[in-house]
Order: C-alpha cells, then structure tokens, then sequence
C-alpha cells in the first residue's frame, strides 16, 4: 500500500512516499520503492545510493498517512 511518511527530524519537513510494510519487530517499517517529497516533486532517497528500499524504525516516523490523489499521480509515474 503506497503511504506517505512524516519523518520525526524535529522540523518535521521530511515526507517520504512509497510502499509500506509494518513489522511486528523494530525495525518496524519497510518502505519499498521510496522517494522524498520536496515541493510537491518527488525526489530520488536516500541519495547517493540506488537502493530503493528501507527499513525505519518506529522512533523515526512522526506519522504514517494516506497520500493525496495528486501526489499518488506523481508517484506512479515515476514507479512506472
């Protein structure tokens, strides 16, 4: 399911987009095919590497939440 994440970097600005996988054990979540959310533009995360696919722990996410339908556009293009 393509989610969009609100990272707890204490500003609060950093929104990641993609598929995410709750675990049952930390770390809890698994976000495949993840991109950031800069502007309304997505942009290739982490940098500098071309793994797409992360694990957060529970204490990184601020919140998990559906993405806008716009922004769901945006992503499957890129994921295309």
């Amino acid at each position: 399911m393509v989610k969009i994440l609100l990272l707890r970097n204490g500003s609060l600005t950093d929104y990641l987009i993609g598929k995410v996988t709750e675990l049952d054990e930390e770390p809890s979540v698994l976000v495949e095919e993840c991109y950031r959310i800069i502007d309304g533009k997505l942009e290739v995360y982490p940098k500098y590497s071309a793994q797409r696919d992360l694990f957060l722990t529970s204490e990184s996410i601020f919140t998990i939440v559906d993405p806008s339908k716009e922004m769901l556009g945006e992503y499957q293009k890129v994921d295309a």
